[in-house]
């Protein structure tokens, strides 16, 4: 219910602005421009876009501002990736919006295209500002292909991408002094800067004033540093009424360490262990620069704690029996979430995936977890990469699974591990007729 009426409060946004374009292009006073004169058409195409763009835009923002109502509804990690998605959607808009504004305004003054240019940078307000802001989304766009190819680093790309919050505000300003769709009526022109204030608002709220409100009140310090197998660490963090601060198995933290090396960066780190209303535990896999100072973080160092976010949790199983699997730091969330799944009494099989024993994160913790279960955890261990090992070796594969969980269609199934492993296995367990509401997992990301 919740997620159609978030749905429902999107596509209300969308069929306003374009509703009013098209009931004030086919009502103007010169007559319905949609079948006028061809500068008259163009013209109006590209304010169409230009509006769509700022939409665009807002949409962009709400996708990305943590709100927690709408993040908790679908979860961060789909929010994310529409928005990578959109992004290229926006960049399209952003190019079609100024080419048919050039060539609309030039054909009515009978000039050149790049003449027509010149005369927007010169003579019309705001438009260069317009220009330098279209320029940085491009620049932004550009970047976020060579993310994608692994050309770029994403800490780069994240720093660059900041830049178009100032490349928003420089294009919404001509809006205000030469377009005619809010400068000519009254009533859109309230609308559209109702929703500026809104996205504004909420971005502003969740993104910026809930970490503070949370430091404020509890005072996150790292509390110790302890080192585990397969180069993880876990970082305990403590502070002042931790029992106040609510979240659950399987949710992550964006933190930032307020220490010299580390306060300019924010990365997500899944809960290891449940919380326990004392401290938090975050074990962090050495895989970068930022990650590989992470056992160098000092007992004391405050932390700026945005989250938790995040919907793969135990409250998505709906069955009596779960199955678990976890590849390599998968592991954390998946941890996590078995534990609370002991607690409510379901029934769970926990396959974890490693390319050898040195590296099984958390061991001893799981062994003791199954013994003390009373026979509702059963761990099995995967070596893929260790000829030694007596337990089970291979891959985790569809014949793997089959032997270990014949039964996989009746039970609710949580994923964590590498892209392509679980791409591999929700194909795997779709073959043996695990219905895809069944199947769990999320890849977390800013």
């Amino acid at each position: 219910m919740k997620k159609a009426a978030i749905l429902l409060l999107a596509g209300a946004q969308l069929l306003a602005v374009t509703g009013f374009w098209l009931w004030s292009h086919t009502r103007h006073e010169m007559g319905n421009l949609l079948v006028g004169d061809a500068p008259d058409q163009v013209l109006a195409w590209a304010r169409l876009a230009g509006l769509l763009a700022t939409l665009a835009v807002l949409f962009q923002l709400a996708l990305v501002g943590r709100v927690r109502w709408v993040e908790q509804t679908f979860g961060m990690d789909r929010l994310t990736r529409l928005h990578h998605v959109a992004g290229f959607a926006l960049v399209l808009l952003l190019l079609i919006h100024p080419a048919l504004a050039t060539l609309g305004h030039a054909m009515q003054a009978e000039a050149g295209f790049l003449a027509q240019s010149a005369d927007f940078l010169k003579s019309w307000e705001g438009l260069p500002a317009a220009y330098a802001g279209t320029a940085l989304f491009l620049m932004a766009g550009a970047m976020s292909v060579l993310v994608l190819a692994k050309r770029l680093d994403y800490q780069r790309w994240y720093l660059t991408h900041l830049t178009l919050y100032v490349a928003f505000a420089l294009t919404v300003l001509h809006q205000v002094s030469v377009g005619g769709d809010l400068t000519g009526h009254r009533g859109f022109r309230l609308y559209w800067y109702a929703l500026y204030a809104g996205v504004a608002l909420a971005f502003l709220a969740y993104r910026v004033g809930r970490p503070l409100a949370a430091f404020a009140r509890h005072r996150f310090t790292v509390e110790g540093i302890v080192p585990e197998a397969g180069d993880v660490t876990s970082v305990h963090i403590g502070g002042k009424n931790m029992a106040a601060f609510q979240a659950e198995a399987g949710q992550f933290l964006i933190v930032r360490f307020l220490a010299r090396g580390f306060r300019w960066e924010a990365h997500p780190f899944s809960l290891s262990r449940p919380p326990d209303g004392r401290c938090l535990r975050l074990s962090i896999k050495r895989l970068g620069d930022y990650t590989r100072r992470v056992p160098d973080l000092k007992p004391g160092t405050p932390v700026l704690i945005d989250g938790p976010h995040g919907i793969f949790t135990a409250k998505r199983c709906g069955s009596r029996k779960a199955l678990l699997i976890a590849g390599g730091i998968g592991i954390t969330p998946i941890r996590s979430i078995a534990e609370e799944l002991v607690k409510a009494d379901r029934e769970c099989l926990l396959v974890y995936a490693n390319r050898n024993s040195a590296t099984m994160v958390f061991k001893e913790e799981l062994e003791k977890l199954a013994a003390r279960s009373g026979g509702r955890l059963t761990l099995v261990p995967v070596m893929s990469d260790e000829p030694s090992w007596v337990g089970e070796k291979g891959r985790v594969d569809r014949a793997l699974l089959s032997r270990l969980a014949p039964d996989a269609p009746s039970r609710d199934v949580f994923l964590c591990g590498p892209p392509p492993m679980m791409k591999g296995l929700r194909a795997a367990l779709a073959e043996m007729g695990v219905a895809a509401a069944r199947i769990h997992d999320e890849r977390f990301a800013l």
